[in-house]
């Protein structure tokens, strides 16, 4: 039996697929098992991934109607025979000591999950933020704490995540299909607090491909106000999770702090409409997840304290006091470091 199964997710990658099961071919760990999920792709991709099941006993492709990326995915959860699982997105490649340096530390530590790190290419159109996520440190934890969450780089890619398999069937973890964009954030709140040990290592052994023109969340950055919604609904669906899970009240300062940061803060450099718009959908959030003493007595920065408040109390705020906002934000949480960051990210924009 293998040892990893890796999901490999397929639709209109004909382009990319054939470097992508080349990067698995060349691993230096060879006990593996590739599920190729051709997730009814309309164009030549599964041609290319039955090519490589023909010559490779490790290749299966497994036809399903199409259903999105978390479908594809759930359905190569639930084929896997190997005692660990990660996900290959079929436009990106791993490196080829990828699959032995994680069974490796799995074996050695036994973790229920693994997180390692990747590199973006190509190199000129890399960034900061990026950068920053695609690079854990090493640490083990040996038990769920909402650091792991919310100040480790683990998130939002599932990608870079190895797995028990049979510790995502006992907890029934699986994507939530009916989530359009956002989907491995949700998995990551699913996972990470019912881990009961979390490994960390600073190994980069994915490379990932910067976003191409018709990707859906390149569509999305195009239309902020229809993203920012997008993240409301991701965050309803995170609140709803960790309600089941009985664990929202415990870290609701967490939850309202990565709420800012994920959508809320955003919503203040919008045009008037925009900003009313989010705005109006985050007060509902808030009144449907919280009551105004949960805001007032959790542990939070001042600012983000006086943000939650104003926006559960529906006080529609003039553009200056938006910006005054803002500064007050980004001055507590990042200092003047990031003001001037702020700055010239916005006259980049400007002259691109």
């Amino acid at each position: 039996m293998a040892k990893l199964s890796i999901v490999v997710p397929i639709y209109n990658v004909q382009e990319y697929l054939v470097s992508c099961l080349d990067s698995l071919r060349a691993q230096t760990y060879t006990n593996i098992e590739v599920l190729c999920v051709n997730d009814g792709s309309p164009d030549g991709s599964r041609a290319i991934a039955q090519t490589y099941a023909a010559q490779d006993h490790r290749f299966t492709v497994i036809d399903k109607p199409n259903g999105g990326l978390s479908s594809a995915r759930n359905t190569g959860i639930m084929a896997a025979t190997s005692p660990y699982i990660c996900f290959l997105d079929a436009d990106d490649c791993f490196k080829p000591q990828a699959c032995e340096r994680m069974v490796h530390e799995l074996e050695s530590n036994h973790a229920d999950v693994l997180v390692f790190g990747g590199e973006a290419f190509p190199h000129s159109e890399t960034y900061p933020w990026l950068e920053s996520v695609l690079s854990p440190r090493d640490i083990i934890y040996h038990s769920f704490k909402p650091e792991l969450l919310f100040t480790e780089a683990v998130k939002p890619f599932s990608w870079r995540l190895a797995c028990k398999t049979d510790f995502l069937r006992k907890h029934h973890i699986l994507f939530n299909e009916a989530v359009r964009y956002g989907e491995d954030q949700v998995f990551a709140f699913n996972l990470f607090p019912q881990s009961s040990k979390t490994q960390l290592i600073s190994d980069k052994l994915y490379e990932y491909r910067i976003v191409h023109k018709n990707s859906l969340l390149n569509k999305m950055l195009q239309d902020k106000v229809g993203m920012l919604l997008e993240h409301i609904k991701i965050q309803q669906v995170i609140f709803d999770l960790w309600k089941r899970l009985g664990i929202l009240k415990n870290y609701a300062s967490y939850q309202m702090e990565w709420l800012v940061e994920f959508y809320l803060f955003d919503a203040l450099s919008l045009d008037d409409p925009g900003y009313e718009t989010v705005w109006e959908a985050a007060q509902k959030q808030l009144m449907q997840n919280f009551e105004r003493h949960h805001i007032q007595q959790a542990q939070l920065m001042i600012p983000t304290k006086r943000l939650l408040l104003a926006c559960f109390d529906g006080k529609h705020l003039s553009q200056g006091r938006r910006k005054l906002l803002a500064f007050c934000y980004v001055i507590t949480k990042r200092g003047f470091t990031g003001i001037v960051k702020r700055i010239l990210r916005g006259r980049a924009k400007v002259h691109s």
